[in-house]
């Protein structure tokens, strides 16, 4: 009965915690592949976040010291993960991480 109760996200979408816990180790043996500096969650750097997303459905952002004079992580997390129309995985410290499924590939129609 435990791993069928449902957490519902922003999104609107829902995860079942047993899927949820999976990512979230997924997430603590990978290293963070984007790096947000002093500019903050810019336009470039989201999109690249949903370009990575793409390719990988799981991605871990870290936040430098220097971007976290007038905001916190969490804030950046959710302002990426809505941005991005992903799922806020997990934050720790001034590191998170995001996931989005993977969209598969249409099959192209002959006519």
């Amino acid at each position: 009965m435990w791993s069928k109760e449902a957490i519902s996200n922003r999104e609107g979408t829902t995860f079942q915690k047993k899927q949820l816990r999976r990512l979230q180790s997924r997430s603590r043996r990978t290293d963070a592949t984007i790096w947000i500096g002093k500019q903050g969650a810019t336009e470039d750097m989201l999109k690249h976040v949903a370009s990575q997303l793409k390719a990988r459905e799981l991605v871990k952002l870290k936040v430098h010291k220097s971007a976290l004079t007038e905001t916190e992580t969490s804030k950046i997390a959710e302002k990426a993960a809505a941005s991005t129309g992903s799922t806020l995985v997990e934050v720790m410290g001034h590191t998170f991480t995001l996931y989005k499924r993977r969209e598969l590939a249409k099959p192209k129609e002959k006519h």
